[in-house]
């Protein structure tokens, strides 16, 4: 979903950021060959190690929504990582490890895992099937559909286990039709639907909620679990669309004080263990803006563009104000061309921050890296 978006709502933003001019403030460089990191790929089966990205298992270029990628990550209000891996599972960081991947093949097999939400403190993914790379796609009104399909599932850490709680029978899709786009406030979904009717292409728009916690619905369909309403297009682009970085939260803005005024970037926000992330760019109608994501937790923010300069403010869990109090750059080991950082999370001291190599809408290597941040933002 969320490349779905950028194209959608700002199209350069897909440009990468090889292009990211020198910043005022000192930026440490990691180095390639420093024991600080390691490196690793997905596999069809999980992820190994391997030395450099460009090293790890050849893998061919193919649609991001068919293959295998992080496609979204957060950190959870408890500190806990999550980094959700299309075609695979989730991969779950708790403290200083290096992750354990939660894996079931009935759901992520033939489905794009994207949106990754969290609700009571609960993590959720939600699942799609795109109907121009996915034959299975069941887009035409009279396809023969799955009404207990999952369309939201919980993620259940302790039990290493998935548990869908929404189905698309629930949302009334049972006669065609596929989610193209989710976005949540905290209390209400709001999606965009794609339906083929007569040979022709629809989209509608729908806007639902539960009165109950998420985590207490049935994993089947059930007759008036959820408030069903219909929305506007014009209701789905007004979360959807970029906001100008001036409306920023004050944190974020803090946080990238010191990127010149002519370097044109976009960052996607979210809260730690929030609901859906925000796009703010600093300048609709540059054709070179480069990207980043970030997250905002009560002990600290960061920020990594996909070129891997990153910024910290704030402390570990159970550590010191990094820089006392000041803001902290650094810069990721520098990828190879056409490869890109991406969605991260925080978990103990450790920084998992995924790579992939990037061609428009296809993606071919792809993985993770973890960084030791003891070493990097105390040990100076």
């Amino acid at each position: 979903m969320k490349k779905i978006l950028f194209l959608l709502t700002a199209a350069v933003l897909f440009t990468g950021c090889s292009k990211q001019k020198e910043n005022t403030q000192q930026i440490k460089q990691i180095s390639e060959n420093s024991p600080d990191h390691e490196w690793y790929f997905f596999t069809p089966h999980g992820f190994e190690k391997t030395s450099l990205p460009q090293k790890s298992g050849i893998s061919s270029l193919k649609p991001w929504t068919e293959t295998l990628r992080a496609s979204d990550a957060n950190t959870g209000p408890d500190g806990k990582g999550y980094l959700v891996v299309n075609r695979l599972g989730v991969i779950f960081f708790d403290g200083d490890s290096s992750g354990v991947l939660m894996q079931d093949y009935s759901l992520f097999s033939n489905s794009t895992a994207s949106t990754l939400i969290f609700d009571s403190g609960n993590p959720y993914i939600t699942f799609s099937r795109s109907s121009f790379f996915n034959t299975n796609a069941a887009l035409e009104e009279t396809s023969s559909y799955d009404s207990n399909r999952p369309y939201l599932v919980r993620i259940s850490s302790a039990m290493r286990s998935f548990y869908p709680v929404i189905t698309y029978g629930d949302l009334n899709l049972s006669s065609g039709g596929e989610i193209t786009g989710t976005h949540y406030d905290g209390s209400n979904f709001l999606c965009s639907v794609k339906l083929r009717k007569h040979e022709k292409t629809y989209f509608s728009y729908i806007k639902f909620s539960s009165e109950e916690h998420l985590e207490t619905l049935a994993p089947y369909t059930v007759k008036g679990k959820l408030k069903l309403e219909d929305s506007t297009e014009a209701a789905y682009r007004k979360v959807n669309s970029p906001s100008p970085f001036r409306q920023a939260p004050l944190r974020l803005k803090k946080l990238l004080s010191s990127i010149p005024d002519n370097f044109d970037f976009a960052v996607r926000c979210k809260n730690n263990g929030g609901s859906s992330d925000r796009l703010y760019t600093s300048n609709f109608d540059s054709d070179g803006i480069s990207a980043a994501s970030a997250i905002i937790s009560d002990g600290w923010i960061c920020a990594v563009f996909e070129d891997g300069t990153t910024y910290f403010n704030g402390a570990l869990e159970n550590q010191n104000i990094v820089n006392k109090g000041k803001n902290m750059a650094f810069r990721l080991p520098k990828l190879p061309e056409n490869y890109i950082y991406g969605p991260f999370c925080i978990s103990g001291n450790k920084l998992a921050v995924a790579w992939e190599e990037s061609d428009f809408y296809k993606t071919g290597r792809s993985g993770f890296l973890v960084v030791d941040l003891n070493r990097v933002l105390y040990e100076r």
